[in-house]
């Protein structure tokens, strides 16, 4: 398996999909934005987007979601799956998950926080500067075989993390290092 050609294909289908919904340009009218998560590292395995939205106070959060609601959910082929508060998990906001019905099923996740860009930009250049090229084989290894498994939920900072840190290289050590560190994965839900 070549793993960084299938993180390139799943790459291109994303640029794909935000030039045909034009998702970006879309929450930039509500705020600052940035795309985050895999397409932002350029390690993409699962179909799926992730975004922040800044937006100056906390009293703007749920004007803006439902705004949001509004614009993104005119897409085509896009339907809201939930809404979730984020504020306890330190997040200081609200994310919207979305699905993007193509070949795939996408997950677009919109995150309308307070908080500024720093935090993001600290785990990319953390990522970045670890980051060789064995590694990064070993993350998009391990990322799809979670992926293939329907258990990439929740899995990607922990395997960043393992690998860069850890220099974890296979499944087997992966969940030995889970086990050691008392990190318990969330089982993937089937999507309705």
């Amino acid at each position: 398996m070549d793993y960084l050609k299938y993180s390139k294909n799943r790459k291109l289908e994303a640029d794909r999909i935000l030039k045909e919904t034009n998702i970006f340009n879309k929450l930039k009218q509500f705020g600052k934005v940035k795309r985050v998560g895999s397409y932002s590292l350029n390690l993409m395995i699962k179909p799926d987007l992730d975004f922040v939205l800044k937006v100056r106070k906390s009293s703007e959060i749920n004007k803006t979601i439902k705004l949001i609601k509004k614009e993104v959910g005119e897409i085509k082929n896009l339907s809201l799956k939930k809404t979730v508060d984020r504020t306890k998990l330190g997040l200081k906001g609200k994310s919207l998950h979305f699905y993007y019905y193509d070949k795939d099923i996408w997950g677009i996740d919109i995150l309308v926080t307070t908080k500024d860009f720093k935090e993001y930009n600290k785990i990319k250049n953390k990522v970045i500067n670890k980051i060789n090229p064995k590694k990064k084989i070993n993350i998009l290894k391990l990322k799809y075989s979670f992926y293939k498994n329907k258990r990439l939920k929740n899995t990607s900072y922990s395997i960043y993390k393992s690998v860069l840190d850890e220099n974890i290289s296979n499944l087997k050590e992966f969940h030995n290092y889970l086990k050691n560190k008392n990190i318990f994965l969330k089982p993937h839900k089937a999507k309705a």
